[in-house]
């Protein structure tokens, strides 16, 4: 039951053996670099007892101890629809459902919110005895047998909702305590999602002193996050043909992009969810229904953003304020907090001048800061970006290109990629060509890496989802302990761009035409509304249904 509420909740909400060459003389020179690894939000969150909490939509389930049973949540819905429908709808008041929203929803997830000063609250955070193993494991060598480090040799534990700069001052300590018990002079560090925004605020303060030798950014926001920055910015925009795309892609690796696991839900779940958004493209009532939902939202979204972002709490995430563009900063603080002189701002204001901080020392300094840690600095930086996937199909940016949660043009470091289902035009190609820069464009012709801060060293994986398989550690770990290693230059043959193998979970091959095709999520079905006629999806839907409440009767649905 857990897995279908949490899966309604977010649809409904958001409508090694690599197969690549090696050569057989390796020339490369080794180099004694440890790795600390710094992951993003798969860091678990405790109470101040050592126990998990969710910080996700599945918080809210009817398990035994009756946290939120049935009959709470029709309580909470109805007193959220109340001011909906009686002031909302009819007179475009919207304050009192704004409030409601806010004051049913938020004890949910009362802890995993910040405080008004950005602060953790009841002593949540990552448990003190997981900080405390991985400071022990900072006392020991842990080189392999051939002299290099690996990544899970050393890993920073830090509470992910927290800005990032609550934590450099202790991976600065980290990362001199690990150069004291190896003897190295420097460090390497790879951050995955939220992990790289915790390494760009260590190097804004710290890289001048050059104890980072490297970094490796796999799947970050260098310049932001286009789902955060269009939500906390309230610029919603609705597409059945991405919302199908996105459907089928989750669908197809088991998990949307909130991590909400879908294998455990009855395959006739999904393929009614399929097939009812398949005839509804057809007939053109996504079209119509959509339309709908786009000019409510105009009316609502002032009192509906807020109150979600606040009340999940993800709004008052200091870290996840690193994703939203610095165009759109000022508006999304003033939209999820209020304006200057409101009460929710002064309730807020040690939480917004942290975020302020934020934009000030990371988001208005991009990109010329990435710059400066490679020229200044020193530090070289390799960059590991997913494309091919479709992303929350309710932003404004939906035809992003991306893995899932970040797009590739953010995550590749100022990449040029095409829109979702289209190619570079043969005209764009030619010029580009004509330019020098054919050998940028990838095989399939959705990503030009000319425009990239660092093209030698960014690699693009088709097809990876972000949550899905680790093949960026074996890139990591090769970039990081080898010299010299660029797209154009290594002696293991892997080329800029890529092709992930969701059957393998961790390996990739380098694009050919033969193995470059989109995902059965980017299929005829979706690229080709006429492929199906309305009269066949109809009969499909109606199939659909009537096996769905058939087994559903026989007691053979399993949630």
């Amino acid at each position: 039951m857990k897995k279908i509420i949490a899966f309604a909740l977010s649809f409904v909400l958001i409508l090694s053996v690599f197969a690549v060459p090696v050569s057989a003389a390796e020339t490369e020179k080794k180099e004694k670099c440890p790795i600390i690894f710094i992951a993003g939000s798969s860091i678990d969150i405790c109470d101040a007892e050592g126990n998990e909490i969710s910080t996700g939509f599945d918080v809210v389930t009817d398990d035994d101890e009756g946290d939120m049973t049935t009959d709470k949540i029709i309580e909470t819905a109805m007193n959220i629809l109340r001011p909906f429908i009686l002031e909302g709808l009819p007179f475009n008041k919207w304050d009192n459902y704004g409030k409601a929203l806010y004051e049913e929803l938020a004890p949910i997830w009362d802890e995993t919110q910040l405080d008004g000063d950005g602060n953790a609250k009841y002593g949540t955070g990552v448990s003190k005895a997981e900080i405390d193993s991985w400071n022990n494991k900072a006392q020991t060598v842990n080189t392999g047998s051939d002299g290099t480090f690996n990544v899970n040799d050393y890993k920073f534990r830090y509470d992910w909702r927290l800005s990032p700069y609550d934590h450099v001052d202790r991976l600065h300590q980290y990362i001199k305590d690990i150069i004291k018990t190896t003897k190295c002079s420097q460090v390497a560090l790879v951050g995955r999602c939220l992990g790289g925004s915790v390494i760009t605020a260590y190097l804004e303060k710290y890289g001048e002193e050059g104890l980072v030798k490297k970094v490796f950014y796999d799947e970050v926001m260098s310049n932001g996050s286009a789902i955060v920055n269009d939500c906390f910015s309230g610029q919603i925009a609705f597409s059945d043909k991405h919302l199908q795309a996105y459907v089928l892609q989750s669908e197809y690796f088991g998990k949307d992009d909130q991590g909400i696991d879908l294998t455990g839900v009855n395959e006739l779940v999904l393929e009614l969810v399929e097939n009812t958004l398949d005839y509804m493209t057809q007939s053109g009532i996504s079209t119509s229904l959509l339309g709908g939902l786009d000019k409510l939202y105009s009316r609502l979204y002032k009192a509906f953003m807020p109150a979600m972002l606040r009340a999940t709490g993800i709004g008052t995430w200091a870290n996840y304020w690193c994703s939203v563009y610095s165009e759109d900063f000022s508006n999304a603080v003033d939209l999820v907090f209020g304006e200057e002189g409101t009460q929710t701002r002064a309730e807020n204001a040690g939480l917004v001048e942290k975020i302020y901080y934020i934009k000030e020392h990371i988001i208005d300094k991009k990109p010329e800061l990435y710059k400066t840690f490679a020229e200044e600095y020193g530090v070289e930086i390799g960059v590991m970006a997913g494309y091919g996937l479709a992303n929350a199909p309710i932003m404004k940016h939906y035809d992003e290109t991306s893995d899932c949660v970040v797009g590739v043009t953010d995550a590749g470091f100022g990449a040029t990629a095409s829109g979702l289902f289209n190619t570079f035009s043969d005209e764009y190609v030619a010029e580009r060509t004509a330019l020098g820069f054919g050998e940028y464009i990838s095989p399939d012709k959705r990503i030009d890496a000319s425009t990239c801060i660092f093209p030698e060293t960014t690699w693009f994986i088709k097809n990876k989802h972000h949550d899905y398989g680790d093949s960026y550690v074996y890139l990591a770990e090769y970039f990081t302990q080898y010299s010299n290693v660029t797209v154009s230059s290594n002696n293991r043959g892997i080329e800029r761009f890529l092709v992930f193998d969701k059957e393998t979970k961790s390996q990739f091959v380098n694009m050919t035409q033969e193995n470059m095709a989109d995902g059965p999520w980017l299929g005829s079905v979706v690229q080709e509304p006429s492929a199906k006629s309305v009269f066949e999806a109809f009969i499909d839907f109606i199939k659909t249904v009537f096996n769905f409440i058939v087994e559903l009767f026989k007691g053979n649905i399993e949630f």
